[in-house]
């Protein structure tokens, strides 16, 4: 049986339950703002107000930035600094009504470098969505999207050695029914995204070629939670998902298919304790099969979790952990194990000035290659909310990347320092 028939009869039997189930609004069993985190909290004399439009409520702002970078490509050696000018803007439009919604979001920013021009890029993305609220327990979404965006020099891809910025476009679409009554939620959803990677050009003139990559990926995810108290609810999760390359590549002497099927099935729990923590965990197993038995399966312990403390009104600490298989672009390496764990913290000094800082750590364990990459980020910034319609932003952050293993080339390993200020003017 696939995994698709058995999500499908897994649903269908979760239905069944949920039919069960006295008929009424949820009486709030799943609120969680018991606590406020900083960023959450509203400002009403420096945050910005939506603008109306016939129906829509419209939100939006116009960015202007300067970022020194200390090493733009992301090198071991042979550092190179810029200066990057940052300009773009994004708007969120979504109706008023009293049920149902339609929503239209759009972003577009130009970055330019002020020595490196050819390290210039845009990002572009676009997005119409609706929701149509069947009753008042249950609902139905969806959305169509398209993404013109650029990988960054410190992602993989750099080993490459490009000359440029990889470019690549997502489009697709994802389908969503939510049901919710009393003490039983059920979160369904499922989608379909196209990528679509540009080949690059080394720095010697030699064809990047990122064909391998281009792939189309269905994925269907659900939940199902119960609240045991108006604080404390469990629930277990699961998704599917199916990657299709367009192309097969050159391995080892042969045509190789990246083709893959994958599943993960984890439990948890969702609370917000008089202990001042909020949280979503889940953990649980995934699985990712190849068609093609060159490539090795991957299975193992998966994690999915975000938390929240307040140990004050001023100030959050947020902390979050993933495990999960990816797909870095490695053309002799189908998947990495990543494992990330990272936290942050939000203090607000005035009621117009918040102070913030991060750190985050993240490995991957590739396979069919003897690779692994250790990164390590953190960063600090403070915004300064000057009135409802100019915000200012500063920061500082610092990435660092090392690589080990005897399937490496060359060192990719690198350190890399921004510096930045940041304008947002809201209409």
């Amino acid at each position: 049986m696939s995994n698709l028939k058995r999500m499908t009869l897994m649903s269908a039997a979760a239905c069944a339950f949920i039919a069960q189930a006295a008929f009424g609004q949820a009486d709030g069993y799943y609120s969680r703002d018991k606590y406020e985190a900083v960023r959450d909290r509203a400002q009403p004399e420096f945050d910005p107000e939506p603008v109306r439009l016939g129906t829509f409520l419209v939100r939006s702002n116009a960015e202007l930035g300067i970022t020194s970078n200390d090493n733009i490509f992301a090198t071991s050696a042979s550092e190179q600094s810029d200066v990057i000018a940052r300009a773009g803007a994004q708007v969120s439009a979504t109706t008023d009504w009293s049920v149902h919604a339609v929503g239209i979001d759009a972003s577009a920013f130009q970055n330019e470098y002020q020595d490196f021009g050819d390290e210039s890029f845009s990002d572009l993305t676009g997005r119409v969505r609706g929701r149509l609220d069947v009753s008042r327990s249950f609902s139905l979404g969806g959305a169509v999207f398209a993404e013109k965006l650029n990988e960054p020099r410190y992602e993989f891809v750099n080993d490459s050695s490009a000359d440029k910025p990889i470019e690549y476009t997502r489009t697709g679409a994802v389908l969503d029914a939510n049901y919710e009554n009393d003490r039983v939620r059920w979160v369904n959803s499922f989608g379909v995204t196209e990528e679509d990677f540009e080949d690059g050009t080394s720095f010697a003139g030699l064809n990047v070629d990122q064909d391998f990559r281009d792939r189309s990926e269905t994925n269907a995810r659900s939940r199902l939670s119960y609240a045991v108290s108006p604080n404390f609810a469990v629930f277990t999760q699961g998704s599917i998902s199916n990657s299709e390359y367009d192309s097969e590549q050159l391995l080892a002497g042969a045509l190789r298919s990246r083709d893959s099927k994958g599943y993960t099935i984890a439990g948890g729990v969702n609370f917000e304790l008089v202990s001042l923590i909020r949280g979503d965990i889940a953990v649980g197993y995934l699985n990712e099969e190849k068609d093609d038995a060159f490539f090795a399966d991957v299975s193992g312990l998966s994690v999915d979790a975000d938390m929240q403390w307040f140990p004050t009104r001023l100030t959050t600490v947020n902390f979050n952990a993933a495990r999960r298989v990816v797909d870095v672009g490695a053309f002799n390496s189908p998947s990495a194990l990543e494992t990330r764990f990272g936290a942050g913290i939000d203090h607000e000094l005035r009621r117009n000035i918040l102070l913030s800082g991060y750190a985050g750590i993240a490995t991957y364990d590739y396979e069919e290659t003897d690779r692994k990459d250790e990164t390590l980020e953190f960063g600090a910034s403070a915004t300064y909310k000057m009135n409802k319609r100019v915000h200012w932003e500063v920061f500082a952050r610092n990435r660092e990347r090392d690589v080990s293993g005897s399937g490496v080339f060359g060192d990719p390993s690198y350190s890399q320092a921004q510096f930045g200020i940041g304008l947002k003017l809201y209409p």
